[in-house]
């Protein structure tokens, strides 16, 4: 198989990214012995206080997450760099040439020392405590576009190098196109190059692309290449490191096990959905692909740009993100162990998306600036936070964090800004549609016949037995299907609705009523003229709803309230509740008895989502002074 996904270059669009991407082989390492959702794990977590999480280290639970309050640096698994690129630029600041700044000798060095046999000549040698060697197949020069004038030659050659650790992969690597820096730099017909700055000083401008390589590990692997040639290391120092210097691309990884992967990440209603969700309910730009045909999983990904991650994360993001997912090509089956093969775990990556971002490249080191190293901060606590939100631990558990040859699977100390969850869940967006199709008042009386039919045993039915059940006709059940078809599908003639969670709402919310009858008839509206002020847009109780983001339905038994899928704790629900029963009072007496009397759902911190709570006495006191009733 190709491994030119490993040969990082310009990020393209989401399509080809996932078509090309293919995971780096891993070592032997054990597979998940059982979910950490467990009982015991439960129960610590229940059983934790409000500070930090943290059980002992040698109870098999010590690697949970802790919560997202703690301050200061906290142990999390340890990503690894999959992919980097990035523009160098070594001019000699205290050297001029022709006026200018630096001075074309650090080019004239590997001009003078490329030869076709240079991997032959040099052979093997030590970076990092590994041997290394020159690949002959990814090394070559060509003519380059940037004129030569006073030279012997009409414009100046471009040279690529590409090196890979002898590890018995070759995926730990990187490509150096070596390129002249000159200013005013003109084509060999005297047409200025436009993206090359006029400014620039004379040196040495440097592509590198690398593989399984920290950033900080490229320039050092290039003086020790320099070495190998007979380059002095001179013209790579610190210092020779332009301002001009930048990054264009970083992908960071880690591996998972793969019914981990499945529940929490890949799987319905898991952390991808929940992204994809988020992102199209707010405002801003992403992207959801995904690709389950053949295994869960196999090429899912999600991009969202900076706004949308500022608003998970609660802070600015200096660049949007994609998540992406995936198994290799030729996905081993799930009969596969991990011990036998690597592969059959999947990757989670999260990549720098230039599709979803303004800016384009970052510079490599600039005090106070958004730069490589707060790139990579930033794309590490993003993707520690992804495995907060999908419910797995941010410590190294190794039974679900899978090493391979480049992830170690390990953890370390780290200031990482980890926050709560802010998306709903799948199921509440499935509830919210729910209940806004049981609300909607464009319905039809027949229409609304046909779902409440389907609802009463009728789901999966023929069309003409539905008809009949709902005391229709064919073409009413089909207009029903138009009607709501965010909730119902018609297939092969049978109408169902979508998934089970949408039917279990509808249900709930017909049994407001006393008599399904009443909700066919009539829908969900107000009694009486009289009652016109409680659903007035105007009105204290529709503008309270409104700023909280608040559903509120109204059957003959009351109303049914839902304060959202934003974790809130229990002074804020007080605070909120009692904010609305002023609201209702305000409104008019009607408005006030329903809300008071009203069936209530929230989810709240630390206690998870809640439903059918009647959070209010007769009195209008809201009760949480001791516990939530039942």
């Amino acid at each position: 198989m190709s491994d030119d996904y490993l040969e990082p270059g310009p990020q393209g669009n989401l399509d080809e990214l996932l078509g090309d991407a293919q995971p780096v082989t891993g070592d032997d390492e054990d597979s998940i012995e059982g979910v950490v959702d467990s009982e015991e794990a439960r129960e610590l977590r229940d059983a934790a206080s409000e500070g930090t999480r943290q059980v002992h280290p040698s109870s098999p639970e010590s690697t949970e997450y802790r919560t997202f309050d703690v301050e200061g640096p906290i142990e999390c698994v340890e990503p690894r760099v999959h992919a980097f690129g990035a523009h160098l630029l070594f001019s000699q600041p205290d050297t001029r040439q022709n006026g200018h700044p630096g001075s074309l000798s650090p080019y004239d060095a590997i001009v003078s020392q490329y030869e076709p046999t240079i991997a032959d000549d040099v052979g093997s040698f030590v970076f990092d405590g590994e041997l290394w060697e020159i690949n002959p197949d990814k090394t070559n020069y060509w003519s380059g576009g940037i004129a030569a004038p006073s030279r012997p030659y009409e414009t100046f050659n471009e040279y690529q190098i590409a090196v890979r650790a002898q590890d018995g992969l070759g995926e730990r690597k990187a490509s150096f196109q070596f390129r002249p820096s000159v200013p005013d730099a003109r084509t060999a017909d005297g047409e200025r190059i436009g993206s090359m700055p006029e400014d620039l000083p004379y040196g040495l401008r440097v592509q590198a692309n690398s593989s399984n390589l920290e950033p900080d590990e490229v320039i050092p692997l290039l003086r020790r290449l320099a070495e190998e040639l007979d380059i002095s290391t001179h013209y790579f120092r610190d210092e020779c490191v332009h301002e001009h210097s930048n990054a264009y691309q970083m992908e960071m990884y880690l591996r998972l096990d793969r019914g981990a992967g499945e529940q929490h990440v890949a799987g319905q209603g898991a952390v991808l959905d929940q992204l994809a969700l988020f992102g199209s309910n707010n405002r801003g730009r992403g992207e959801y692909k995904w690709d389950n045909e053949k295994v869960v999983g196999h090429r899912n990904a999600v991009a969202l740009d900076e706004s949308t991650w500022k608003k998970l994360t609660e802070k600015p993001n200096g660049v949007g993100k994609l998540v992406k997912y995936y198994h290799p090509e030729f996905a081993r089956s799930e009969e596969t162990s991990s011990d036998d093969d690597p592969l059959s775990d999947p990757k989670l990556e999260l990549q720098w998306s230039k599709d979803y971002s303004d800016r384009a490249s970052v510079p490599w080191s600039e005090e106070g600036a958004f730069d490589v190293e707060a790139l990579r901060t930033e794309l590490d606590e993003s993707l520690v936070n992804v495995l907060l939100w999908a419910g797995l631990p941010t410590r190294a558990d190794p039974r679900v964090y899978t090493a391979d040859h480049y992830f170690e699977a390990t953890e370390s100390e780290r200031d990482l800004d980890l926050v709560e969850n802010k998306m709903p869940s799948v199921q509440e967006g499935e509830e919210q549609q729910a209940v806004a199709h049981f609300a909607r008042g464009d319905a039809t009386e027949s229409e609304r016949s046909v779902l409440a039919a389907l609802t009463d045993g009728g789901d999966g039915a023929d069309v003409e037995q539905l008809a009949e059940l709902s005391d229709t006709s064919r073409s009413t059940v089909y207009r029903a299907a138009e009607k709501f078809d965010d909730l119902v599908e018609v297939a092969n003639a049978k109408m169902s609705f979508e998934d089970s969670l949408i039917r279990e709402k509808f249900q709930d919310l017909l049994n407001t009523f006393e008599d399904v009858t009443d909700w066919v008839v009539g829908g969900v509206r107000q009694l009486a003229s009289a009652e016109t002020e409680m659903i007035d847009q105007d009105s204290a109780l529709a503008r309270w709803a409104r700023r909280h983001g608040i559903s509120i339905t109204e059957s003959v038994d009351g109303m049914v309230v839902d304060l959202g899928g934003q974790p809130l704790s229990r002074v804020e629900l007080v605070k909120l509740i009692r904010a609305g029963v002023d609201a209702a009072e305000d409104t008019g007496s009607m408005a006030y008895r329903k809300f008071i009397s009203g069936e209530f759902s929230w989810a709240e911190k630390e206690k998870g989502r809640r439903t059918g709570q009647r959070p209010i006495n007769r009195n209008g006191d809201v009760l949480f002074s001791s516990k939530l009733p039942r």
